[in-house]
């Protein structure tokens, strides 16, 4: 039985059993560890969907693989299947489903050191020219030499301060210097 069911389940991910249920290949995702410096694989494990008892039987290629196994857990109590998994029967009758474990020596972690490379030269691509990380740095050193910054924000500041102060003299001079603020002169 599990020469048939094991190569279908581990090629297509999926295995419908009529009567029994449904056997599927899921993956658990592969998970860092940075403070560890470690990558876990990511490890597959099987999942078993029993099958509704008003759900109707479709007949496919494991009907009568599924009829065995179903007169094997009737008479046996359990069913293994090589490489996959053992089918159980539950106190209430129903079948239950307990997945071979895959050994971890098949799925090692994998070391996940930082490489940092001083000097090290790579193509970026700039615009629609493509050109190294040194030429570009050269080109910022040259454009530095040829055009030095010029630090001239204190310029705009004075101007903008001699401008409010023309406002304000200008102000005071046609309306003059009046303490009580908007008062009419009669």
């Amino acid at each position: 039985m599990e020469y048939l069911i094991a190569p279908t389940l581990f090629q297509k991910k999926i295995c419908r059993l009529p009567g029994i249920g449904i056997l599927s290949l899921k993956n658990y995702p592969a998970v860092s560890n940075v403070a560890a410096a470690v990558i876990k694989a990511p490890a597959p494990f099987i999942s078993f969907s029993p099958a509704n008892e008003n759900e109707e039987s479709v007949f496919n290629e494991f009907s009568a693989l599924s009829e065995i196994i179903r007169k094997d857990i009737e008479e046996n109590g359990t069913v293994t299947l090589k490489g996959v998994g053992d089918f159980i029967k539950k106190e209430n009758g129903a079948i239950d489903f307990i997945p071979s474990h895959i050994h971890p020596l098949f799925m090692p972690d994998v070391t996940a050191t930082r490489v940092i490379r001083q000097n090290a030269e790579h193509t970026i691509l700039v615009g629609d020219k493509e050109t190294t990380n040194t030429q570009m740095s050269g080109y910022f050193v040259e454009a530095e030499e040829i055009t030095p910054a010029k630090d001239r924000w204190w310029i705009w500041a004075i101007v903008l301060v001699a401008a409010g102060l023309a406002i304000i003299g200008l102000y005071l001079l046609q309306n003059g210097f009046n303490l009580f603020g908007n008062v009419v002169n009669p």
